[in-house]
């Protein structure tokens, strides 16, 4: 009896044992092995991947062409070679169209230098003006307030400065920051914008360096700027309506806009560095003959400092009356050194490089001729002088 009772007794054993094996296995295939996967991660925070310090990669050379081109590019008009150890450029009437050339570099990493010196000379028949872009990794280009120097034709090799500092920013085809610490391309254009320049640029070296290393130089205390005595070839137009050409047998510059005015079109040039702060004024002598129906135009006047900054906030216009006679018109810019466009920024007036002319600047368009006679920056004793003759 004992022994049915202990056969019983484990059969029921063995029999709840299955029941919960059963169970555990049911329970096994819904609790299923968990898979990880990029949802079931915790994010980790990394450094934005940066360049190699622009001082220390290669001693700061971009470019001593000691080797071949082969990372140089050039749009049409352009045609480069390597002339011993120089880079030849030769071009054929580019500038208006904004044609670049360039080669892309080693990652670098530009946010404690922000300067590039680069050693050039360049021959024709005026000078031209040689702008200098960086572009990062993500395509965005330093266009907002472009670094640019003018380069003196028929003369020995020179060292041009080009600043970046507080011009990490894009504004064409959309305005965007640049990111300094991993500029991957450099892009030259030559005359952009302006008069189209036939000619030869020679570039011996491309070098980052710190920005306090560019040489500081005192501004002058105004003077004569020009006095048309010579052909305009210092000076450049942004537009196809705006003509400047000198008149024979007098020294006096003829100015023809043909429409110029709706679309801010201007005209300037640069000069030796001006301090504005001792001279702030500048003078211009000119008259004016319209077109027929055509009210008298409007000249404005907007000056640029060292780094490409442009005190265009305050709007300095005088109307220049037609008629034969040539008389003083003034453009006093005290306490009116800032810019509002393309963004805003204080314009330094103790370095003051060079000046943009507009006619009618966002007004009717205008037909005629404005003849110049000079300009001259002056004091405001000067100008004193002067204000009633």
């Amino acid at each position: 009896m004992i022994k049915n009772l202990s056969k019983k007794l484990m059969t029921k054993v063995f029999k709840i044992s299955m029941v919960i094996m059963a169970l555990f296995t049911q329970a096994c295939v819904h609790f299923a092995v968990p898979v990880l996967d990029h949802s079931s991660q915790l994010a980790v925070y990394q450094e934005p991947e940066k360049g190699v310090p622009a001082l220390e990669f290669n001693k700061g050379i971009i470019d001593d062409f000691t080797g071949e081109l082969y990372s140089w590019w050039g749009a049409n008009g352009l045609t480069l070679s390597r002339k011993a150890d120089t880079f030849k450029v030769a071009i054929n009437n580019v500038g208006s169209l904004y044609v670049p050339f360039g080669r892309e570099i080693t990652g670098l990493d530009f946010t404690k230098s922000n300067a590039i010196r680069v050693r050039m000379r360049a021959e024709g028949k005026t000078s031209p003006t040689v702008r200098l872009d960086l572009k990062d990794n993500m395509g965005r280009t330093t266009n907002a307030s472009a670094s640019q120097v003018k380069v003196p034709v028929n003369q020995g090799y020179q060292d041009f400065y080009y600043s970046y500092k507080d011009k990490w920013k894009q504004s064409y085809p959309d305005a965007q920051m640049v990111d300094p610490s991993m500029v991957s391309t450099v892009m030259f254009f030559v005359n952009p914008g302006m008069t189209d320049w036939t000619g030869t640029l020679y570039i011996d070296e491309i070098v980052a360096i710190d920005y306090d290393a560019i040489p500081k130089k005192e501004g002058g205390v105004g003077g004569v700027i020009d006095a048309f005595d010579d052909e305009p070839s210092a000076w450049w137009t942004g537009s196809s309506k705006i003509a400047l050409e000198k008149i024979p047998d007098i020294d006096v510059v003829k100015v023809t806009s043909d429409g110029a005015g709706a679309n801010y079109e201007t005209f300037g040039r640069s000069f030796d560095q001006v301090d504005f702060t001792k001279a702030p004024i500048i003078r211009l002598r000119a008259r004016a003959v319209n077109g027929e129906g055509f009210d008298n135009p409007k000249i404005r006047f907007a000056i640029k400092d060292k780094e490409g900054f442009t005190a265009n906030e305050f709007n300095l216009s005088e109307t220049i009356e037609s008629g034969p006679e040539f008389k003083n018109y003034f453009f006093n810019f005290t306490d009116k050194y800032s810019q509002t466009y393309p963004d805003k920024h204080a314009v330094n007036p103790k370095e003051i490089e060079a000046m943009v002319l507009f006619i009618n600047s966002g007004g009717p368009a205008y037909n005629g001729v404005i003849y110049f006679d000079e300009i001259e920056i002056i004091t405001q004793k000067r100008y004193e002088e002067l204000k009633n003759k």
